[in-house]
């Protein structure tokens, strides 16, 4: 795989988990919905946040590696 390829797989995949975020979240801001479906939605939400949280990571990562190489120019 290309590492263009990869790239859009990585923003593909966090696109699509913080979207999916983002409509639980709405789904949240229904006060009618049950506490079962709300446990349901916390479970959900544990690995869309992670994939999230490891992508801006590894980009705060790549981020700094460049602003280094930029001072030392």
């Amino acid at each position: 795989m290309k590492k263009s390829d990869t790239q859009s797989t990585e923003k593909a995949s966090f696109d699509s988990s913080f979207a999916e975020l983002e409509r639980i979240n709405k789904e949240l801001e229904n006060a009618d919905i049950s506490v079962d479906l709300m446990s349901d939605y916390a479970k959900e939400c544990l690995p869309l946040v992670r994939t999230c949280k490891e992508k801006l990571s590894l980009t705060q990562k790549d981020v700094d590696l460049l602003m280094k190489e930029l001072e030392n120019e």
